[in-house]
């Protein structure tokens, strides 16, 4: 029995991380361009590293640079380095609504995909965390337990 409850745990940390449909988002933050959220049932700590998922959404339509499609918010779990305040992208998802979900499409749309890939990035170089980035609000959440 505990072994079976330690794996739907395991399943729905997995779930949690690959698709936002588990996500307790919060948000944070705001400024002219987007909404910043958090999901804090994401957070991981590990020394002085940090893990969260994070949403940002956009206020106006945006446009994927490499694709061309459309884009309307970015889910992303990054690493943060507390103790030298730089973060890393891990994974990267874009999607055409504003609240991180992929948009129910009938299957007689064959247009262009609604739902975009997710990207992996774990072997990312860290980058500082600039005040008043969008970055700089979801490090102090992820790392003020430190």
């Amino acid at each position: 029995m505990k072994k079976s409850i330690a794996h739907l745990s395991i399943a729905a940390l997995a779930l949690s991380l690959t698709g936002n449909v588990l996500a307790a988002w919060q948000e944070i933050g705001q400024n002219e361009q987007a909404v910043v959220l958090v999901d804090v049932t994401t957070l991981k700590l590990e020394g002085d590293k940090a893990q969260i998922m994070s949403m940002l959404s956009f206020k106006k339509t945006g446009k994927d640079p490499k694709t061309g499609e459309f884009v309307n918010s970015i889910v992303g779990l990054n690493e943060y380095d507390c103790s030298s305040v730089q973060y890393r992208p891990l994974e990267v998802k874009m999607y055409p609504s504003r609240d991180g979900k992929d948009l129910k499409v009938p299957a007689t749309v064959v247009q262009k995909p609604y739902i975009f890939e997710l990207v992996k990035t774990p072997d990312s170089a860290f980058e500082p965390v600039e005040n008043g980035a969008w970055a700089a609000g979801v490090f102090n959440v992820a790392c003020r337990s430190k």
